[in-house]
């Protein structure tokens, strides 16, 4: 599913070039866990990023599901993002313009689920972790803060 071959990421600093991935080499089956770990400032950030197609690379082959994802056009690389690609970020990454409820129905608009199937899946998730009564708030807002949100 997952095949990087001899990937390298660097950026240059004057006439030094600063490697931040080098020769990266990966294989990841279909229904297989990873973990990626490492020292602070090892590679592990960009190297997720260069994964999920989130940022480029500057040298090497990357396969998905036997695409080569460094040959195909950004529209391309997208519609294989939105199909196939989440990204849970450290710091949730929330949108304060938001409601709760429009934060968690927006990846679903983003891979285009029917309207019927949205409201039914975003109240599903409401109901889930008890926040039905927090679906109108902010992030930002010491309602929302006060859950389990």
């Amino acid at each position: 599913m997952i095949q990087l071959q001899n990937i390298f990421k660097w950026v240059n600093n004057g006439a030094n070039r600063i490697f931040l991935l080098k020769d990266i080499n990966l294989e990841i089956k279909e229904g297989e866990f990873v973990s990626i770990m490492g020292p602070s400032g090892s590679g592990k950030s960009t190297l997720l990023n260069v994964i999920g197609m989130l940022d480029g690379f500057d040298e090497g082959t990357y396969n998905f599901f036997h695409e080569s994802v460094h040959k195909l056009k950004e529209k391309q690389r997208s519609q294989l993002y939105k199909q196939y690609i989440g990204f849970v970020f450290q710091a949730y990454h929330l949108i304060d313009e938001l409601t709760v409820y429009e934060n968690i129905e927006t990846p679903l608009l983003y891979k285009d689920v029917k309207s019927s199937e949205r409201k039914a899946m975003v109240a599903d998730i409401l109901d889930r972790f008890n926040i039905v009564g927090k679906r109108t708030c902010f992030p930002h807002s010491s309602a929302a803060a006060s859950s389990s949100w």
